[in-house]
């Protein structure tokens, strides 16, 4: 697999240990869960690419169109200080995701 021409900007330098290994430093690591790894043998680069995995029992939530629609919404509307003052009603948001099932 080759590398797109992409502009990569430089981050930093780092050396290998006397073990091969090079640290990331918890800047690049922040949040990730794992990096696929991809080499260009012809040039030697090295991409990694990272990723956040969420936990089994939230993974409804990106199954559930509707359900993430409604939650973007609420951090769309929070965001911009939306705030309707009124209490929270359970009911109200489960029966309008259920209805669109």
């Amino acid at each position: 697999m080759g590398l797109k021409k992409i502009a990569y900007k430089p981050f930093s330098i780092a050396r290998p240990d006397d073990r091969g290994r090079i640290t990331l430093g918890k800047l690049l690591t922040l949040g990730v869960s794992r990096f696929d790894i991809f080499i260009n043998e012809q040039t030697g680069e090295v991409l990694l690419k990272p990723y956040k995995e969420i936990p089994a029992n939230e993974a409804w939530l990106y199954q559930n169109p509707t359900a993430l629609n409604l939650v973007n919404k609420g951090l769309k509307e929070a965001q911009a200080g939306k705030f309707s003052g009124q209490e929270f009603e359970e009911t109200s948001w489960i029966d309008e995701i259920e209805d669109d099932e």
